[in-house]
């Protein structure tokens, strides 16, 4: 009888270890899984908020070349997006952009910016937030990351203004421009 004792409480320790190991294991997965899902989710948030924010730049001058209007709608739920699943330091990055985007966006639309000074001062405030907030994006990805220093659109300074890098400091490329 003994013998069986020992041999069915060896058995239930085996079992028993086998499912706290199977029970651990897989909460240590689905941990693992969901912070997989959630960076995922965050850099394609933060990719679509460089993607919408160029295009939202890009539709300002349209709009106030030729009178196109501009959708806000893929902004919009950018913005929402990066709410949902961003730091509250990459939110208050994306926020900024918005505030440059309201600053500017009725003097283009309307069509009453008096110059092309006017537009060079608020692109390069526009990226200037751009770079900010892709600098923030990458820190809160990968704290390795080292800050950039230069916007993602390589492009020729204005006729008269002599740059046409952007920096981080929005107050560089207003004086620049003006």
């Amino acid at each position: 009888m003994s013998l069986d004792w020992a041999t069915t409480i060896t058995t239930v320790g085996g079992v028993a270890a086998t499912l706290i190991g199977v029970v651990s294991g897989s909460l240590l997965t689905s941990r693992t899984n969901r912070m997989h899902w959630s960076r995922d989710k965050q850099i394609d948030a933060c990719s679509a908020i460089v993607a919408e924010s160029t295009r939202i730049q890009l539709a300002l001058r349209r709009a106030w070349k030729h009178g196109d209007s501009v959708d806000w709608v893929p902004w919009n739920v950018a913005l929402g997006t990066i709410w949902l699943v961003g730091s509250p330091a990459v939110a208050k990055a994306a926020a900024r952009i918005d505030e440059v985007f309201w600053e500017y966006s009725d003097q283009f639309i309307q069509q009453t910016a008096s110059s092309e000074q006017t537009w060079g001062r608020a692109r390069d405030q526009m990226e200037a937030a751009r770079l900010a907030f892709i600098n923030t994006a990458r820190l809160y990805v990968d704290p390795q990351h080292t800050p950039l220093d230069q916007a993602p659109v390589a492009r020729p300074p204005l006729p008269g203004t002599g740059t046409s890098v952007i920096t981080s400091d929005p107050e560089a490329g207003a004086a620049d421009a003006a």
